[in-house]
């Protein structure tokens, strides 16, 4: 009978702090300036770092004293993770207060909450954010998603130990030996289920899966392996061990470029580094790295022991310093990159370390009353000028970045021009849009020169009804006709109509939310019509009247898309209507079955899908607004609305001019929404006191409700009304 080994003690892994510097030097710039492109993967690296040192632990803890005490090790785990976490949760919530609109602050105060309690990930899931391709203001702490899968990890996998423990442990030859067998073949079996199932998960739900804890488990997993097969790795022979861990850094930066928000991820793709960092770290199960400078170096172990705070303070400083300085200038990059770096030396010398070092949590077992004092009063003659002086730190560096920040703003360029400057003329788009009318009549001057002054404002107006906060809260949720483009059964014809039923005249809005977001102009337009017309405003969100179904991941949009348009084109047929307005999405797209289409290609299927409507010559392309900015992020209230003004984009333009030639061609009509959305190319977040938009594509109810004498004149332009 072999005599049992020696359990491996605890050693300084300089090559591993190594690895954790590259990992979030990669993510931070991954996240600030895009480059590398897979900077994103140092995550990952993360992740396999994670589990080899728990579970290395958590044996080590079993071969010294014969019991994995779960106790000290939650006790070491809320020391080491809680307080600087805590602490940028706090700060991001304040500052969100602050410089948040207040849908966005509340939005970041349950992203607060849920990261609390390492849920985070779970709620981005359902959420169905996409970390790659977001549409939304992203949240200053996303990041925590990572965090909140390695905590479920600890929670889970040590009660899942102590249970292969107890079964090995049945064994009367239970050696250390065997029980690292038992841990391994556990572990084997989760990496390869959690794999798996990642594999399936991003092939079918790739934004979800990004952060499901099911399909990133199995990273952790890698690392806990090795750890199980430390005393195997251990006498490995040295010329391998030198091989393996140059070939693994080497793996861990070629991941970075080779793989992209386009790649696969995290099934199968993070395997790549996955499998390059295991290989980094069994090389140096051994011994030490020396010949490895490029981790094992001071400033690389310094960045290593530096991680963590990097790691939470970086993002919500980039997301903050964004919203006080938009346009990312090469000095706005060096102000985020030098600013976190400030932050986390404070937040690592106040906060971090001398609360991992303290006896805060420390277990009975660690002496009675007077020795906990003692070692209280031991660490407050340690650390305690390290908070005086770190404090004063954090105070220089929150005044130099405001200073920073308002030097900035002032003399940062303006969307709009300065009154008295010349501007770029809009864009021809073929409209027909009555330029030739009587200044004196057109009810499009006024909100020219509404669109003008807000252009122009250098400061949101207090009168703004509703405010842009309630704006983008409700959404289309006030829009009056919402439950006639819902999911579901084609909705009733007649509690879609409005105006006087007994109306000579009968017109219909069909098309997908934008053509929603137009219809309470159409029904003031009826209601105004001295019961001349009925209107009928019918369609579906997320669903382009087009002959070509179009892809949407909205939840029942692909399952009803294709009946409601035959509904409505079946109803419209027998009703045949004086006139047919159709409004769209001016967005690029992909048929259902994956084929890309161009413009062209989309203006062709909405001609065709208008032409099964029999009103050739009485149909109306009716433009939805240019794309605007996320108010999301622009409109704060620390910032001046020139951050939300925006040019026309070049997808409106040309979607317009090739709806205006099909027009033309048909013999149909068009009509711009330029004249009631932008002025002199720009397009500003409000006009007079109302949001114009409560988010990039779709007019505020209110907003809308006052463009009827603008429709009646463009139609009446075109001899329509």
């Amino acid at each position: 009978m072999s005599s049992p080994e020696p359990p491996a003690r605890p050693v300084f892994r300089a090559d591993v702090q190594g690895l954790r510097a590259v990992a979030v030097v990669a993510v931070i710039l991954n996240h600030v300036i895009g480059w590398p492109a897979g900077g994103f993967a140092g995550v990952d690296v993360f992740f396999v770092i994670s589990g080899f040192l728990i579970t290395g632990l958590l044996l080590r803890d079993r071969e010294e004293h014969g019991r994995v005490s779960l106790r000290t090790f939650y006790a070491k785990r809320m020391r080491r993770i809680l307080p600087a976490a805590v602490t940028v949760l706090v700060a991001t919530s304040v500052a969100a207060y602050f410089l948040f609109n207040r849908p966005r602050a509340v939005s970041t105060w349950w992203d607060a909450v849920s990261s609390l309690f390492f849920v985070s990930n779970w709620r981005f899931a359902a959420e169905g954010t996409d970390y790659f391709h977001a549409t939304d203001a992203v949240s200053p702490l996303q990041h925590f998603w990572s965090l909140s899968v390695e905590e479920q990890f600890y929670l889970v996998w040590p009660w899942l130990m102590l249970l292969v423990l107890a079964v090995a442990a049945r064994s009367v030859r239970a050696s250390g030996t065997r029980v690292r067998i038992a841990v391994g073949v556990a572990l084997a079996v989760i990496v390869a289920a959690s794999f798996t199932y990642a594999l399936w998960e991003t092939a079918t739900s790739p934004a979800p899966a990004y952060f499901s804890t099911l399909s990133r488990v199995w990273e952790l997993g890698v690392g806990a392996l090795l750890a199980a097969a430390a005393p195997a790795l251990a006498r490995l022979p040295s010329a391998l061990r030198v091989l393996g861990g140059w070939i693994g850094l080497a793996g861990i930066l070629a991941s970075f470029f080779v793989i992209s928000a386009d790649t696969p991820f995290p099934g199968p793709w993070a395997a790549f580094p996955v499998l390059a960092t295991a290989l980094v770290i069994a090389a140096g199960v051994g011994g030490r790295q020396r010949h490895l400078l490029p981790l094992v170096n001071p400033v690389s172990v310094f960045f290593g022991n530096l991680s963590y705070s990097l790691y939470l303070w970086h993002f919500p400083i980039l997301v903050f310093l964004l919203v006080l300085m938009p346009e990312q200038t090469t000095t706005v990059t060096l102000i985020i990159l030098g600013l976190t770096l400030a932050v986390s030396l404070v937040s690592y010398f106040l906060i971090e370390q001398p609360l991992h070092r303290s006896p805060w949590l420390a277990g009975r077992s660690a002496g009675d009353r007077e020795s906990r004092r003692e070692a209280w009063q031991g660490w407050r003659e340690r650390f305690g000028a390290q908070f005086i002086l770190s404090s004063l730190g954090l105070v220089v560096i929150v005044v130099a970045v405001v200073v920073s920040a308002q030097v900035t703003l002032r003399g940062g360029p303006s969307a709009a021009p300065a009154p008295g400057e010349p501007v770029a003329a809009a864009p021809e788009d073929g409209s027909g849009s009555g330029d030739g009318a009587q200044p004196a009549t057109n009810p499009e001057d006024e909100l020219q020169a509404q669109l003008a002054s807000a252009a122009a404002a250098t400061s949101w107006p207090g009168d703004l009804s509703p405010s842009l906060d309630d704006a983008i809260a409700t959404g289309s949720g006030s829009n009056p006709a919402r439950a006639c483009f819902d999911i579901g059964a084609t909705p009733d014809f007649g509690s879609c109509t409005w105006g006087s039923g007994d109306a000579p005249n009968h017109l219909y809005l069909v098309g997908d939310s934008e053509a929603l977001s137009y219809a309470p102009a159409f029904k003031a337009l009826a209601e105004s019509s001295d019961g001349r017309w009925k209107i009928t405003t019918v369609g579906l969100y997320g669903c382009r009247f087009t002959d070509v179904l179009i892809q949407n991941d909205g939840a029942g949009v692909m399952d009803a898309c294709q009946q409601r348009k035959q509904d409505v084109a079946s109803r419209i047929t027998a009703d045949a209507p004086q006139l047919v307005v159709v409004a769209n999405a001016y967005a690029l797209g992909k048929a259902s079955d994956g084929r890309p289409l161009s413009t062209a290609d989309i203006v062709a299927s909405t001609v065709a899908e208008a032409a099964k409507y029999g009103a050739s010559g009485r149909l109306v392309y009716l433009a939805p607004p240019p794309l605007g900015a996320s108010l999301g992020q622009c409109y704060s209230p620390a910032t001046s609305p020139q951050n939300c003004n925006v040019g026309i984009d070049q997808a409106w333009q040309d979607f317009q001019a090739a709806t205006s030639a099909a027009a033309a061609a048909s013999g149909d009509h068009v009509i711009s929404s330029l004249p009631f959305s932008c002025v002199n190319g720009v397009c500003p977040a409000f006009a007079g006191t109302l949001p114009t938009k409560y988010d990039t594509v779709h007019l505020t109810p209110q907003f809308a409700a006052t463009l009827a004498p603008s429709l009646r004149w463009e139609l009446a332009a075109q001899g329509l009304y």
